[in-house]
């Protein structure tokens, strides 16, 4: 299923390549006018896992939203927004432009079905091991945030394609547990 996925985002970025539209504004750029390239919607492989969204506000900031599933924390689904600030091209060649990319985000966490962070769930046999006492259904949701958010993305110049490498510090604060942490690659189409 995954190599389907990779072959057919591959073919689409290889169909598109013969255009000579922009993927996104890169920093010290004006933005698109009237036809677009600011907007951006795609995928995100990795935590999370699901659909990616992307608006530039000006060619330095921009927005950005996940919806998918987080295999990295302990929830089923994970909906979240992030500010992202471009500090300039990092590397400019014919064919791509590299800019790293700083921000900070938040976003909830959903889950079913789990038992984590539930110590009445749990008892312990004569040894002192933990044992589970029964099914637990509960679902849950928490609150996260991620900071810093650390990337760096390829805005790739013959394709409105860009691709993403990111990865931020994400725990819990309302269900505190600091110890999580995401990494995802992107990919987007922009109009």
């Amino acid at each position: 299923m995954r190599r389907l996925a990779f072959i057919s985002l591959v073919s689409l970025g290889l169909s598109l390549a013969g255009g000579d539209a922009e993927a996104a504004p890169s920093p010290g750029k004006k933005l698109s006018s009237g036809g677009g390239g600011n907007f951006g919607v795609g995928l995100s492989l990795g935590d999370p896992m699901g659909l990616s969204v992307k608006g530039f506000l000006s060619p330095n900031h921009a927005l950005q939203g996940d919806l998918g599933w987080a295999p990295l924390h302990h929830g089923d689904g994970r909906l979240g927004i992030d500010y992202l600030w471009h500090p300039g091209v990092l590397a400019s060649g014919p064919v791509a432009e590299f800019l790293p990319y700083v921000g900070l985000g938040v976003g909830m966490m959903f889950w079913a079905n789990r038992c984590y962070y539930r110590d009445d769930y749990y008892d312990y046999d004569e040894r002192g091991r933990r044992r589970s006492r029964g099914r637990c259904g509960d679902g849950g949701a928490a609150m996260f945030i991620r900071a810093p958010i650390l990337g760096l993305g390829v805005h790739w110049k013959k394709a409105p394609l860009d691709t993403m490498f990111e990865g931020s510090w994400s725990p819990y604060l309302i269900y505190p547990d600091l110890a999580h942490g995401d990494f995802s690659f992107k990919i987007r189409y922009y109009f």
